[in-house]
């Protein structure tokens, strides 16, 4: 019997496997490994799924990733706006109001004083929601005319139906004094966990993944895994092949895991039915002109705008575009309670870039390609923390790990998935 399988062959599936050097087999559905850490060559055009950068605050990973790519990768200092009265303005928009019309400007600004004087906020201030997070933190301003609709926006549900268990690092929270200064000047002061990144200068984000799976042996390409007696701890997959296993670590989603298990534990039922997420609908369009954009990416909070979020690959490296040419990725939210037509939303989302005076004429698209991210953000909502909790622990005491962003049910970036893959390597070496 194979002592450990590992099922899915994205960063983290693949993390454990190089930390662990031997002892498991990794199965993964695709024909190439990587899961959303691929890029796909359109014509001369190269295009991540989605936006993919590399942020370090763990030095491991950081040693980590620069051995693996071996000096291909370029460093940047973040550019990124946002996009909102028909002006752009730095991010992170609450600390940056300078240059919105004055009654916008000023709104924010004794929003956040007003804020300041009502709330003393602690480390052990308890919030009711997101929404209260946001209203307490920056005041009603700075809540209407970016933070609220820019998240209801990306995860599809208003704020309020929202936790803040997910939140640091990822929403900065500037002082008194930098959101003044950011009202009055046009300050270039970095903000937050991204203001530094990297990204490989040749091969997209995939260059990390061929980088790690090459000292990742063996990798079954191909298998779809269908079912998971875990009572017999045996794997079937769609290929009709069978897997047995001692222990069984899943980089998979773990709605898909829990789908798979069989039979079906009943005790899991509710908690399984009550995981949410959203899901993105990432539209990429190679264009026939030059310098596109200075910016890496920017932010469209305002409803006329069907994207969330649009970045240009050809700032993160030059090999992502053929010579005269460049690129632009779209981010466009959808859910269940939020859905998108299909049909017709490439269109509406060429029409919205040219409003924003990003696109010229729709004639300059010159190659087009959409990827539909099923799983892009896990949403923490108020049953979230009761429900994965059950989950991990009826998993857990049947020999099975899940982990990563989707298989862990967490919102994580890439150095988290390397570090999970590490840290699950760690922890099953002893009992193989």
């Amino acid at each position: 019997m194979a002592p450990l399988i590992i099922l899915g062959g994205g960063l983290a599936g693949l993390s454990v496997a190089y930390h662990l050097r031997g002892g498991y087999t990794l199965y993964e559905k695709e024909v190439r490994p990587g899961g959303l850490c691929r890029s796909d060559q359109l014509e001369s055009f190269l295009f991540d799924r989605s936006g993919h950068l590399l942020h370090f605050r763990n030095d491991y990973v950081r040693k980590l990733v620069h051995r693996l790519l071996k000096g291909n990768l370029i460093a940047h200092r973040r550019r990124a706006w946002v996009y909102s009265k028909g002006r752009y303005t730095r991010y992170p928009f609450q600390a940056n109001t300078y240059g919105l019309p004055v009654e916008v400007a000023t709104d924010c600004l004794l929003g956040f004083i007003e804020a300041k004087k009502r709330y003393h906020i602690t480390a052990s201030t308890r919030y009711k929601n997101f929404e209260d997070w946001i209203l307490r933190n920056f005041g009603r301003g700075i809540a209407a005319h970016f933070m609220l609709p820019y998240n209801e926006k990306m995860w599809t549900l208003p704020p309020r139906e929202l936790t803040t268990e997910w939140l640091s690092p990822y929403v900065p929270r500037p002082s008194l004094k930098d959101v003044v200064m950011g009202a009055l000047t046009d300050q270039e002061k970095p903000f937050g966990y991204n203001a530094e990144f990297f990204y490989p200068r040749r091969g997209g984000i995939e260059a990390l993944v061929r980088a790690m799976a090459k000292g990742v042996k063996p990798i079954h390409t191909g298998y779809r895994a269908e079912a998971i007696d875990w009572k017999r701890r045996l794997i079937r997959f769609a290929n009709g092949a069978e897997a047995p296993y001692n222990y069984l670590i899943s980089a998979i989603p773990l709605p898909e895991l829990i789908r798979m298990l069989n039979p079906f534990p009943d005790s899991l039922e509710r908690a399984a039915a009550e995981l949410r997420f959203c899901s993105v609908y990432n539209i990429n369009f190679g264009i026939s002109r030059k310098n596109l954009s200075d910016k890496h990416w920017v932010y469209f909070p305002e409803k006329e705008f069907s994207f969330y979020r649009v970045g240009f690959p050809a700032n993160f490296s030059p090999h992502m575009v053929p010579p005269r040419a460049s690129s632009v990725y779209t981010e466009v939210s959808y859910s269940p309670s939020r859905p998108v037509d299909k049909l017709t939303i490439v269109n509406k989302v060429k029409e919205d870039l040219q409003r924003a005076g990003i696109l010229k004429s729709p004639k300059e698209v010159i190659a087009e390609q959409v990827f539909d991210i099923k799983y892009a953000y896990v949403i923490y909502d108020h049953t979230y923390r009761k429900n994965v909790r059950l989950i991990h622990q009826f998993l857990q005491r049947n020999r099975i790990f899940s982990i990563g962003r989707f298989g862990g049910w967490k919102y994580s970036s890439m150095e988290d998935a390397i570090l999970d893959g590490k840290e699950t390597a760690e922890k099953i070496a002893p009992l193989l």
